[in-house]
This record gives structure tokens, C-alpha cells and sequence, in this order.
């Protein structure tokens, strides 16, 4: 291993990230059993979260929550991975608004991109196709964007 210059020091980096990625998902979230949309839907969902679930710092959540369709990447053009999420939702785009109107829920299409600070950002424009879909449901899109950097530079 090669000595460093005298005088010069390595210092360790931490990053909170290996390098960028982006999350996306459907969720429904509403006064409802969640057991019921899965049957109404006729499909399983990834995760479920019922009325009175206790949160970690012990407070019942109030609202339901159905989640499905999770695609993660580290390609940058989120709108191939929205397309992905939503394309088993396509053919259910009445049902998905008869659960908006029944439960008054809230349904939402979720990008979370997490950006190393020294890379790229992704691309976050959803394509026509999935604007048409969020249109057609009542379904909102929610960016949560997070930028990953080394601690030292916090």
C-alpha cells in the first residue's frame, strides 16, 4: 500500500447513499379496511396499515393505508418507473374511483428520489400517459425528493 505525502491525512466520508435511486409507489389512503379494497381490487397489496396501528412513538394512526406497486431504480427517468406502478392500476381506473368517492380516500402516486449530491438528478416528469391516469382516478402525485451528501458537509 502506498505511503500518503507527508503532512496529508485520509479522512473517511460517509455518504448517505451509495449513488442515486428513485422510489415510486400507489398508495390509498382513507377510512376503510384494507382487507375490502384488496377484494375490491382483486389484487394484493404490498403493505397494509389499518385504523389504530400504532406508529413507533405510539400514536394510533386515524386512516387506513393500502400501498402497492413499489418499483425502485437507479436509472434517472422516473416516468418509465410511474408507468411501471401504475400499469396494473390501468384497467381498474373505475374502480379506483369508486374507492375515491365510497371512502372519501386519497389516492396518490408517490416518487421519492433520493440524489447523491455529486450526481445526476433524476428526470421527475411524469409522461402524458400517466397524467391522463392521475386525471381519469383523482390520483395526486407526491415528490418526496432527498439529496444525499457526506456528513461533513452538513
Amino acid at each position: 500500500m502506498a505511503e500518503l505525502p507527508e503532512g496529508m491525512e485520509l479522512q473517511r466520508v460517509y455518504y448517505h447513499a451509495e449513488r442515486t435511486e428513485c422510489m415510486t409507489y400507489f398508495t390509498i389512503t382513507g377510512k376503510f379496511d384494507p382487507d375490502e379494497i384488496s377484494k375490491f381490487m382483486r389484487l394484493a397489496p404490498e403493505s397494509v396499515r389499518r385504523i389504530g396501528d400504532v406508529r413507533a412513538n405510539g400514536v394510533p394512526y386515524d386512516l387506513a393505508q393500502w400501498r402497492f406497486g413499489t418499483v425502485k431504480s437507479h436509472r434517472l427517468d422516473t416516468a418509465n418507473q410511474m408507468m411501471q406502478t401504475i400499469d396494473p392500476l390501468l384497467t381498474k381506473a373505475d374502480l379506483l374511483r369508486k374507492i375515491k368517492l365510497t371512502y372519501d380516500a386519497q389516492l396518490m402516486l408517490v416518487v421519492v428520489p433520493l440524489v447523491r449530491y455529486d450526481e445526476p438528478t433524476p428526470m421527475l416528469a411524469p409522461s402524458p400517459a400517466v397524467m391522463r391516469f392521475c386525471m381519469e382516478t383523482g390520483t395526486e402525485i407526491n415528490i418526496d425528493l432527498y439529496v444525499a451528501c457526506p456528513d461533513e458537509m452538513l
